[in-house]
């Protein structure tokens, strides 16, 4: 990827940050961040298959959705990667995101990758809260697992962004890779950022029904999904007429 590709990727990261009032040093609720300040409609549920995320442009309505069968710190990344390609690739309705290397082969997916990483932790929050925790130091799992809770981001992304910063070095990244909820239980730190939230069944939404019935009709889900979606979704009634009932049977397959 160009250098160039990747300082635009970076800029855009901290002008979106400023756009949207965040402070240099703050962690982002990504999926509040979305929802309150752009109005982006967004939907968390559970995707089958190897998918991160993906995001549909019409007129002046976006939607992103977030597959919730990654953990909650990929679910973070995918929501800022998606916020990329609804901000900066004006020429496409849409796009599916499969999960992939963080140097991907196709420009517009890295460029999105380097956006996500920058927005979610810029070098100088990183930077602060590296030299806050360790005093100059060397830095130790528990600094690790601190920051990443902080910014919301997965491991294996803090590692990345370390070692690209060149405050660990690769050996010291594999020494800290494995078993890390085992790791964050034993040091006291909650294991929810590593694990999924299928089973939580979370939506984040606006035009929420309207959303679905666009999924549908362009193909994105199956029929069983659209019910599922409705009905966790409390629009029973779009459904069933203003009869409250529960879908017993959910189609668990996003795409067709």
């Amino acid at each position: 990827m160009a250098a160039d590709s990747v300082i635009i990727a970076r800029k855009r990261a901290y002008e979106a940050r400023r756009n949207l009032d965040i402070g240099a040093h703050e962690s982002i609720d990504i999926f509040k961040a979305l929802r309150d300040k752009e109005g982006v409609s967004l939907i968390i549920s559970e995707c089958k298959g190897d998918i991160s995320g993906f995001f549909m442009r019409k007129g002046d309505v976006g939607l992103i959705f977030v597959n919730s069968a990654r953990s909650l710190g990929h679910q973070h990344f995918a929501a800022a990667h998606e916020y990329y390609h609804l901000q900066y690739d004006t020429g496409l309705s849409g796009k599916i995101c499969p999960i992939k290397k963080f140097d991907d082969e196709y420009s517009n997916e890295h460029e999105a990758n380097i956006f996500a990483s920058y927005f979610l932790m810029p070098d100088d929050a990183l930077r602060y809260h590296v030299d806050t925790r360790t005093n100059g130091g060397k830095i130790k799992i528990q600094d690790v697992i601190h920051m990443e809770n902080h910014f919301g981001v997965s491991h294996q992304l803090m590692l990345l962004r370390l070692k690209d910063l060149r405050l660990i070095t690769e050996e010291d990244a594999k020494i800290m890779r494995p078993q890390i909820i085992n790791q964050a239980r034993k040091l006291g730190f909650s294991t929810d950022l590593y694990k999924s939230t299928e089973s939580k069944g979370e939506f984040v939404y606006s035009d929420y029904a309207a959303i679905a019935a666009e999924l549908l009709e362009s193909g994105k889900i199956s029929f069983g999904k659209y019910e599922e979606l409705l009905m966790d979704g409390k629009y029973s009634d779009v459904l069933f007429g203003g009869e409250d009932v529960t879908n017993d049977n959910p189609d668990p397959d996003c795409l067709r």
